[in-house]
């Protein structure tokens, strides 16, 4: 009887667990045609340009420039705001630079009163020189204080530039209409020269660069008219053209950097969203049949080659088939199929790196 129980317990123990479906998300695959004669590729709408503004001098902030916040009530420029050509970002502390102008203005003063009575002693010591009234000796050195005293005047008044120049600098003005994309210091933070105090960006045209093979770039040229789409406005186009392909590939990729620039004056597109690029090709550029999938389908197959998994239909519901490709180029966040997928297979896009050959699936939608 006790051989018995623990035979039957041991039996239980074994009895396989049913697992629930693992959820998935799939997508139909198709042909390159069906993108509309062109290729597709995604990257990140970037500034058409973002500069780093920094002060010259060291000094304390002392104030930020307001903007209406909430209720109209005023507070300090933050990431974010929108400013305009000239403004005035941010000031530090002046007192320092004032006095230095004060001090350097002084002693320009004060060379220019030696300069002009220099000046009028050589002018003297000619006129003498010159009715043998005083020595060689006697007009040269006169001639040697009045060239020193120039000297020292002009060095002077090199000094009280400098400082005019450094009292102005205590003031941070935006070099161009844009964005706020990046604020570091806030009033009372001590900064030094370099030290990055905002980011300003242009949007007024955003751009995005994406990576194209040799195949592609052949086809495209700068100044193209391009349609471009935005995951954040999934029902807008956004017209745009090339204005830049690059003449060398990159080592690494082997792709060429495409530049696509987007008007962008209701500022609707924002730095940091995810867009895609269709690049009409011609038709000779298309592989008849060839299929396209994201790369995040693609698995390691048993046969060490590549794979992806498709839904397959069984008597307990939906199940992943892992099915042998042979894949080709990637063409921005897809890769070519040459082999292996047939147009209209649901492919497993986002959870295929967990599953199992054989494995039940829930299909999310």
């Amino acid at each position: 009887m006790l051989l018995l129980s623990v035979a039957a317990g041991a039996c239980a123990v074994t009895e396989a667990i049913p697992q629930s479906p693992q959820a998935v998300q799939t997508q139909p695959v198709g042909s390159v045609a069906d993108t509309g004669g062109g290729l597709r590729y995604s990257a990140v709408v970037e500034a058409e340009a973002d500069v780093p503004l920094s002060f010259r001098i060291p000094g304390y902030v002392v104030a930020l420039k307001q903007v209406s916040g909430e209720n109209g009530r005023l507070r300090d420029l933050d990431e974010g705001d929108r400013v305009g050509k000239g403004d005035v970002l941010v000031r530090i502390r002046a007192a320092e630079y004032e006095d230095r102008v004060h001090q350097t203005t002084s002693r320009a003063a004060a060379a220019e009163a030696v300069a002009l009575k220099a000046r009028l002693d050589f002018e003297r010591a000619t006129r003498l020189y010159g009715s043998q009234s005083v020595t060689k000796p006697d007009l040269d050195a006169a001639r040697a204080q009045y060239d020193a005293s120039e000297s020292e005047l002009r060095a002077a008044r090199a000094q009280t530039s400098e400082a005019e120049i450094a009292l102005r600098d205590t003031s941070l003005a935006a070099p161009f209409s844009g964005d706020i994309v990046k604020k570091s210091v806030e009033p009372g933070s001590f900064v030094g020269p370099g030290l990055l105090v905002f980011t300003l960006a242009n949007t007024e045209t955003v751009k995005i660069v994406v990576g194209v093979p040799d195949t592609t770039v052949r086809s495209i040229r700068v100044g193209q008219s391009v349609d471009v789409t935005v995951d954040a406005y999934a029902n807008r186009s956004f017209r745009a053209r090339i204005t830049r392909i690059a003449s060398a590939a990159d080592p690494k990729t082997r792709n060429f950097e495409v530049e696509v620039a987007i008007p962008n004056r209701d500022r609707a597109l924002k730095v940091g969203m995810i867009g895609s690029v269709h690049l009409a090709i011609g038709a000779a550029d298309v592989d008849d049949g060839a299929l396209d999938v994201p790369l995040s389908a693609i698995v390691q197959a048993n046969d060490a080659k590549y794979g992806v998994f498709v839904v397959a239909a069984s008597e307990s519901g939906p199940i992943a088939r892992l099915r042998s490709v042979e894949v080709g180029r990637v063409a921005g966040t897809a890769i070519r199929v040459v082999s292996g997928l047939t147009k209209g297979d649901e492919v497993i896009t986002t959870g295929a790196t967990l599953l199992k050959d054989g494995q039940r699936v829930e299909v999310l939608k």
